[in-house]
């Protein structure tokens, strides 16, 4: 059974859904981040791993795509309140604190909170190495940007950069290992970041991205959720290339896409729902990166030899033998 559930009819539709779902193996509830389902991005690959988890699992699962900040709580209090759900799944940073106030008043109730971190006896947090993924972003893109003549690149300089969603300490590591991944390569690249504001606005998205292009970047990872979809489309009308973030946005613009920045939160939700049916739910911070297969990228059009080039970096970063840092 699954649901979308609008923040004016939850209260009767918890009413109802008392009544059905008992016999599944477990049944979850997930709140979205705002931005909502159809980002091509971050929402879109949490919803594909609650839908493997249903597929695979046996599971059942409702949601809610709340509007603005402020619902959150709405979502997360009268999911809580039914008592049905074997976990709550919280999708983005900006949950945290209503998910911190609701698990106080809801203390049976298990938790997840992915891509940040919540404080509580019943919540079980997965954050990434956001670091570690800028990086091979980074490298990849100074990689691609010197190849100018095989490549068709808009001019013969080194610059690139990365549009972030908000300027938020998750972002942030991920520009700052974005810089030194570019620099690891080439310390004559030129990198600029910028931000958004929010999660949901393709055209603030592009209008930065023109601001970048006209500065003659000719790779920019857009690391912004809907955002993001904006800077694509500047790519795409400006024949410069970009880089998709947290689920493989290739089919946006096949021709200007060269990889994804890939999150994988697909595999965090179905890890989520997974411990909870193998009662191995444990409350507190779980840490995800390359070596956990959560964090990656996607060959879309590099080149073999960037392939391998990113491949004895990933070992690197693994091994330890990269220093990444992971602030501005």
């Amino acid at each position: 059974m699954i649901k979308k559930i609008s923040t004016f009819i939850l209260a009767a539709f918890l009413v109802f859904t008392l009544t059905v779902g008992a016999a599944a193996e477990a049944n979850i509830a997930i709140v979205f981040a705002t931005g909502g389902l159809g980002d091509q991005s971050f929402n879109d690959a949490a919803y594909r791993g609650i839908q493997m988890a249903e597929e695979e699992l046996g599971i059942t699962y409702d949601y809610g795509e709340p509007n603005s900040i402020a619902d959150y709580d709405n979502f997360l209090q009268q999911f809580a309140a039914t008592g049905q759900y074997d976990l709550i799944i919280s999708i983005g940073f900006d949950q945290a604190d209503a998910l911190g106030e609701v698990s106080e008043r809801y203390s049976e109730q298990k938790f997840a909170l992915i891509d940040a971190a919540a404080e509580g006896e019943n919540i079980a947090s997965y954050v990434y190495k956001e670091k570690e993924r800028g990086f091979l972003m980074g490298a990849a893109a100074a990689m691609m940007t010197q190849k100018t003549d095989e490549f068709e690149m808009m001019n013969d300089e080194y610059h690139i950069g990365v549009i972030g969603g908000m300027e938020i300490p998750l972002i942030n590591a991920n520009i700052a290992g974005f810089q030194a991944g570019a620099k690891y390569i080439n310390e004559e690249v030129d990198v600029s970041h910028s931000y958004v504001g929010a999660w949901d606005d393709p055209g603030s998205g592009k209008e930065l991205a023109i601001s970048m292009i006209e500065n003659d970047a000719d790779i920019i990872w857009a690391a912004a959720g809907r955002s993001g979809l904006g800077v694509i489309e500047a790519a795409e009308e400006n024949n410069i290339y970009a880089i998709g973030s947290d689920a493989d946005q290739s089919h946006l613009a096949p021709e200007h896409i060269i990889t994804n920045g890939m999150k994988f939160v697909d595999n965090t939700v179905y890890l989520a729902v997974e411990q909870i049916l193998n009662n191995e739910f444990e409350a507190g911070v779980h840490t995800l990166g390359v070596a956990e297969d959560a964090l990656g990228y996607t060959e879309t059009m590099l080149p073999a030899d960037v392939i391998e080039r990113l491949e004895e970096i990933k070992t690197d970063i693994i091994a330890g033998e990269i220093e990444i840092p992971g602030e501005l």
